[in-house]
């Protein structure tokens, strides 16, 4: 009877070990999908200074360039090649220009259709498609605090946090740091539903802002509405890199806000 009783007993273990390796198995799938978000690329000279933020759309054969001075336009195709630079005054360089509005929007765009699935995503447990996404959503995120800062001439007007740390992700679709970070959501019910909220919440504001201050033929480029917009900024990043809440000064990545 004991010896019935081992083997049962060895028999469940053997078997628990067999569900937790098919489920880290089914985790390391990626589960490709067509990406909306926009191509956002800081290019930075030998001296680590930002030059210019080049952004553009996969499959397109057009690009927009924001720096701290003056912005490009550039298309290049067999028939055609143009590169064409918009100047602007020195002493309007931290207002966003109508062409710089029309980049963020389209690249606002781009990150509302990503949340959408995002939070969908998760939702319905697709890790697999989770993990995909992992592989664009971090650079995103950071080109897009090098985009907005462009377009202000400032690096103060976001919280240093969305900048990402290089430390958090990989451009990899292979990456070790995907597979952690989406284990660490999964093992955690309620920050699944934090996340899922802020990213709805972010959702909501970028398009709120995208409508006030950049897809609005009668905006003042004076008056800045992104304050809502930049605190659900914050804390979407803080939730998707498991980081600390905004008081915990010890982090790396913390910046006084005041």
């Amino acid at each position: 009877m004991a010896k019935k009783n081992s083997t049962s007993i060895i028999l469940f273990c053997l078997f628990s070990f067999f569900l937790i390796c098919l489920s880290d198995a089914e985790l390391e799938k990626r589960r490709p999908f067509q990406v909306p978000l926009a191509i956002i690329t800081p290019a930075f000279d030998s001296n680590g200074n930002l030059e210019e933020v080049f952004v553009t759309f996969e499959g397109q054969h057009e690009g927009w360039a924001v720096s701290f001075g003056d912005d490009r336009y550039v298309k290049d195709t067999k028939r055609i090649r143009i590169d064409h630079t918009y100047k602007e005054t020195s002493t309007q360089y931290y207002l966003i220009s109508p062409f710089e509005a029309d980049v963020l929007n389209r690249v606002c765009l781009s990150w509302e259709a990503t949340l959408k699935i995002f939070e969908h995503q998760l939702k319905n447990n697709d890790w697999g498609r989770c993990l995909y996404l992992d592989a664009y959503f971090p650079p995103f995120l950071r080109g897009f605090y090098y985009l907005y800062s462009s377009s202000k001439s400032s690096f103060s007007v976001l919280p240093k946090i969305t900048n990402v740390n290089d430390s958090l992700f990989e451009n990899s679709f292979n990456s070790v740091k995907s597979d952690n970070r989406i284990t660490a959501w999964r093992s955690n019910n309620e920050h699944i539903i934090k996340l899922r909220i802020a990213a709805k919440e972010l959702d909501y504001q970028v398009e709120k802002w995208r409508k006030t201050d950049l897809d609005n033929s009668s905006r003042d480029a004076w008056e800045d509405h992104s304050k809502e917009f930049i605190n659900s900024f914050e804390l979407f990043v803080r939730l998707y890199f498991n980081l600390p809440p905004n008081d915990h000064r010890s982090h790396p990545n913390y910046r006084d806000s005041k």
